[in-house]
């Protein structure tokens, strides 16, 4: 049996989200992604745990006039990936208004906060000690610098927080 799970992900816009669900669905990268405008579905089959999953991930646009959507998109998550770009310290800022507005929809659910382009380390602002003790303090169950680009950390985040879905909740 195909056990479903919708995974969402949530933060600001031009953060990464979309180039890390393609990099985990179809292994690809590309320089030229457009910020998502409303909201876009990427599907991936997986075995994990000897368990076949249908992995739906539901990514919405950063920008604050698609947050009106965001009740509709978290409907029926069983998890959420919080991104952030490691060279713009206001997109880490804004994860806490990302996070209460999940919660509100949702309550608790297992999530990971993500720290995105950490091949751009020359231009980093957000200290990952930082980045770190925020998440655990706020609940999250781990925190992951990756980068979309050429994919470090991408598959080892996403299987974590899938592993995690699978042994807590029913699916």
């Amino acid at each position: 049996m195909i056990a479903t799970v919708k995974i969402s992900l949530c933060g600001p816009g031009g953060v990464g989200k979309t180039s890390l669900a393609r990099k985990f669905v179809e292994g690809s990268y590309n320089p030229q992604e457009r910020l998502t405008v409303g909201i876009q579905h990427f599907f991936r089959k997986i075995q994990l745990d000897g368990r076949e999953l249908h992995v739906v991930i539901w990514d919405l646009g950063g920008e604050h006039r698609f947050r009106f959507l965001a009740p509709a998109f978290l409907k029926g998550a069983k998890g959420v990936v919080y991104v952030f770009d490691l060279t713009r310290e206001e997109t880490f800022l804004e994860i806490d208004e990302w996070r209460k507005i999940t919660e509100s929809v949702l309550g608790k659910v297992p999530s990971i906060l993500i720290g995105n382009k950490a091949d751009l380390e020359e231009y980093r602002i957000v200290p990952y000690n930082l980045a770190r003790e925020y998440a655990l303090s706020k609940g999250f169950l781990e925190y992951f610098e990756v980068s979309a680009r050429t994919g470090a950390r991408v598959e080892e985040a996403f299987l974590f927080l899938l592993r995690t879905i699978v042994q807590s909740v029913r699916v």
